[in-house]
C-alpha cells in the first residue's frame, strides 16, 4: 500500500540526505528543516521542501506546522542529540499532529545522558572504560587515573556546540585541573566525566546498529567506524566497513531490553586490545551518518521503521551483506594522517561502497558540498 504521509527530517546534513533518498527512492515525499540554508539536502530532487530554523525556534515552527494542518501524521525524524531530547520530551503533544520516530523521555535519558548509560551497562555487567564521576573540583583528589586522560560531557550538545570537541585530553595532573575547569564553564559539574583512554586506532572503534522493536532486533548490522574525523575522538565517521562480531551484538540488546527501547539506534563499542574486552562507549537513540551503507547491506532500516509507524506489519532481515560507506570529501584528509601514523587501514575500501553524498541520480548535493565547503570550513 504506497504511503499517504511522508518524512519531516530535522537536519540538512548526510544522515538527512541518507533519509530522503531511502524514502523519496520508495516514492515517499519529505521535506527538511535546518538551522542554515547552507545544506545539501535541500538541493536533492528528492527534497519536497525547505524550512529554516534555528534550534530555539525549533518546536515553535512544529506547533505552527500543525496547527496549519500541513503535514498531518508524517513521520518526524531527528539526526542530532538536541533534536532526540527536543522530539522526546514533547511527543505527546507533537504526536496531536505528526508521528515522532523518537522513543518517550523516560527511555531516551538513559542514554541522552552518559552517567545513566554508564550506571545501567554497570548493572548489566557489560565492559565500558573506567570512569569517574567527580561531583566537583575537590572531588579530583580522589581519582588515580593514568595520563593521558579525557574528560568528556555526560551530555553531549551543549558541550560540543560550544568546544567543537567530544573530550579534552589530559596529559597531566595539571592539566586535569586546568581542562575540569574549561569543562565547568560549559556544563554542570554533574555532567563532567573522567574516563581512561582506550589504546588503539579507530579500526577498533566498532559499532552495532538496529532497529529495535517490542524487545527484538528486527534489523542489524555491525560495522567497524575504521576512518573518522579527527582521527583519535572523531565525531564524524568518514569510513566505515560492515564487520562480525556477536558479541557486540549481545551487550547491545541486553542494553535496549533493559529500557524497552523501540526504534533506530547505534550502540559504540571500542576493543581493548590490552584485554580484548568490547567496552561500550555511548548509544546514539536515532540514526547515525551512516546509516545509508543499509543501500548495500540490504539492511532496510529506514524503510521498514517507516512502515512499522504507520501501523504496517514489517519482518525480521536476518543478517546483512557486505559492504562499506565512504564520505570521500571528508576522508581524504584522514587517509594522509592514517599513512603518515602507519596505519595499515588508511587506504581500505571494501566493495560494495555506498557514497555519502555521491549518486548518479541525485547530483546536486555533491556539487553544492563543494560549493559550501568554505562556510562549513569556517562555521565547524
Amino acid at each position: 500500500m504506497a504511503a499517504t504521509n511522508g518524512a519531516i527530517v530535522l537536519g540538512g546534513h548526510i544522515q538527512a540526505l541518507g533519509i530522503i533518498r531511502i524514502l523519496g527512492r520508495l516514492g515517499i515525499k519529505s521535506i527538511i528543516i535546518d538551522k542554515t540554508r547552507n545544506n545539501i539536502t535541500r538541493h536533492s530532487r528528492f527534497c519536497s521542501g525547505f524550512y529554516k530554523s534555528k534550534d530555539s525556534n525549533l518546536l515553535s515552527l512544529l506547533f505552527k506546522l500543525g496547527f496549519e494542518k500541513k503535514f498531518n501524521k508524517w513521520i518526524i525524524f531527528p539526526t542530532n542529540d538536541f533534536h532526540v531530547k527536543l522530539l522526546s520530551i514533547n511527543k505527546g503533544k507533537l504526536e496531536e499532529y505528526f508521528i515522532v520516530s523518537t522513543d518517550n523521555w523516560e527511555v531516551v535519558r538513559n542514554f541522552y545522558n552518559k552517567c545513566y548509560t554508564y550506571e545501567l551497562v554497570g548493572k548489566l555487567k557489560i565492559p565500558f572504560p573506567e570512569t569517574w564521576f567527580p561531583k566537583s573540583e575537590k572531588d579530583l583528589t580522589d581519582i588515580s587515573v593514568s595520563y593521558p586522560c579525557l574528560i568528556k560531557p555526560a551530555v553531549m550538545h551543549d558541550f560540543y556546540s560550544k568546544t567543537k570537541k567530544k573530550v579534552l585530553v589530559c596529559h597531566s595532573e595539571q592539566e586535569l585541573y586546568t581542562q575540569y575547569r574549561k569543562a565547568a564553564k560549559i556544563v554542570p559539574s554533574e555532567e563532567i566525566l573522567i574516563q581512561e583512554i582506550i589504546p588503539g586506532g579507530s579500526k577498533n572503534q566498532v559499532s552495532a546498529c538496529f532497529l529495535f522493536l517490542k524487545g527484538e532486533k528486527f534489523i542489524y548490522l555491525t560495522a567497524s567506524r575504521m576512518r573518522q574525523h579527527p582521527t583519535d575522538f572523531g565525531n564524524a565517521t568518514t569510513y566505515a566497513e560492515t564487520i562480525r562480531v556477536k558479541e557486540i551484538i549481545d551487550y547491545a540488546i541486553s542494553i535496549l531490553k533493559a529500557v524497552n527501547y523501540n526504534g533506530l539506534c547505534e550502540v559504540e563499542f571500542k576493543k581493548d586490545e590490552r584485554d580484548g574486552l568490547y567496552k561500550l562507549l555511548e548509544v546514539n537513540p536515532r540514526t547515525w551518518k551512516w546509516h545509508s551503507i543499509a543501500n548495500k547491506t540490504d539492511t532496510p532500516f529506514i524503510e521498514c521503521f517507516f512502515n512499522f509507524l504507520n501501523g504496517r506489519s514489517i519482518d525480521y532481515t536476518d543478517g546483512f551483506k557486505d559492504a562499506s560507506f565512504l564520505h570521500r570529501l571528508t576522508d581524504f584528509p584522514v587517509r594522509l594522517k592514517l599513512l603518515l601514523k602507519g596505519y595499515p587501514y588508511w587506504n581500505k575500501k571494501a566493495w560494495p561502497c555506498e557514497y555519502a553524498v555521491w549518486s548518479k541520480d541525485d547530483i546536486l548535493p555533491s556539487v553544492f558540498e563543494i560549493v559550501y565547503l568554505p562556510y562549513n570550513l569556517l562555521t565547524r
